[in-house]
C-alpha cells in the first residue's frame, strides 16, 4: 500500500467513515470541483456563449467526470489495488484458453507494476464502460442566425419601396414642368391664395377623401376638384402617398396618368 493510500485510510477513520465512503466523497468533490473552475473562469453567463465555446466547456467537464467515474470503478472492482486502463486490441480464442493483447498508456502512473507482473497472474476487472450513457444528449446550444423575414414584412418592404420610386417619379415630373406651362398660363384661376389653390393641405386631404369616395382617380380629377396647377397638384399628390393617404392603384405612361386610390379614412386624415 502507498503511503497516500495509507494516510487517506487512517485519517478517514479518524473522522469514523470508512475508506470507501471517503474515496466516494472524494469522487462528488472532483465533480463539483470541475463544474466549479468552470464557473470561476467563465468570462460570459453559459447560455450567451457561441455553439463552439460551449462545446467547449461540455468536453472539459465530460473528460473530469470521465476520469473521476473511472478512478471510481477501480476503487470499487479492485479494492484498492493498482489499476490500469486497458484497450483490449486482439483476442484470440484457442481450445483451452483465450490470448488477450491490450493497449496501456505508456503515462499511466500505474504502468511499473507491470513489469513485476510479468508472469505471474493477474485479475482482469471487466469494468462496465456504459456510465457515459445519455451524454450524447447534452449538446451546445446551435448559434441563432437571423431570423428571414416574415412574408408580411417582405410584402410590406416591396410596397415602401415601391411606393419611393412613384414619389420619385412624380417629383421628376413636376421637375420637368416649366413654370410658365400651357396648363397654368391658360388657367390663371387656378392660381388661388393658400398652398393649394383655395385650400390648405389638411383641407385638400379631407376634401379628395370624401370625393373619391372609395373610387379611383387620376391626377386631373384633382387638379379639377381643387383648381390648381399642374405643379400643384403633383406636389399634392407626393404628400398624399408619403402620408399613406393614397396609393397607386394603377400605373400610367406617366406619373400623372397614374390611377389612384384612397387608403384613409377622413376621421384618419382629420386626426
Amino acid at each position: 500500500m502507498k503511503v497516500e493510500h495509507r494516510e487517506a485510510i487512517e485519517k478517514a477513520k479518524i473522522h469514523g467513515t470508512d475508506s470507501m465512503i471517503f474515496a466516494h466523497q472524494l469522487m462528488v468533490h472532483d465533480l463539483v470541483e470541475a463544474a466549479l473552475f468552470e464557473l470561476r473562469n467563465i468570462k460570459v453567463p453559459f447560455g450567451r456563449l457561441g455553439e463552439d465555446d460551449q462545446q467547449e466547456v461540455i468536453d472539459r467537464i465530460t473528460k473530469q467526470a470521465e476520469e473521476v467515474v473511472l478512478t471510481a470503478v477501480g476503487i470499487i472492482s479492485s479494492r484498492s489495488v493498482d489499476t490500469i486502463p486497458i484497450k483490449i486490441a486482439d483476442s484470440k480464442f484457442k481450445e483451452k484458453n483465450i490470448t488477450v493483447t491490450g493497449v496501456v498508456d505508456a503515462q499511466d502512473p500505474n504502468r511499473h507494476g507491470l513489469i513485476d507482473l510479468s508472469g505471474k497472474l493477474a485479475l482482469l476487472v471487466l469494468a462496465p464502460n456504459d456510465y457515459a450513457e445519455g451524454l450524447d444528449g447534452i449538446r451546445a446550444e446551435r448559434d441563432q442566425h437571423e431570423l428571414p423575414l416574415s412574408a408580411a414584412e417582405i410584402i410590406a418592404g416591396m410596397g415602401t419601396e415601391r411606393r419611393q420610386e412613384q414619389q420619385l417619379e412624380l417629383a421628376e415630373q413636376q421637375q420637368q414642368q416649366n413654370p410658365q406651362d400651357a396648363g397654368d398660363t391658360a388657367n390663371p384661376e387656378f392660381q388661388g391664395g393658400k398652398e393649394f389653390g383655395d385650400f390648405d393641405y389638411d383641407d385638400a386631404s379631407q376634401l379628395i377623401v370624401l370625393k373619391a369616395n372609395g373610387k379611383p382617380f387620376k391626377a386631373h380629377w384633382v387638379q379639377s376638384r381643387l383648381a390648381i396647377g399642374t405643379d400643384q397638384v403633383t406636389t399634392l399628390l407626393l404628400r398624399l402617398l408619403d402620408d399613406q393617404v393614397i396609393v397607386v392603384e394603377t400605373e400610367g405612361e406617366s406619373a400623372l396618368d397614374h390611377s389612384y386610390k384612397v387608403t384613409a379614412t377622413l376621421e384618419e386624415v382629420v386626426a
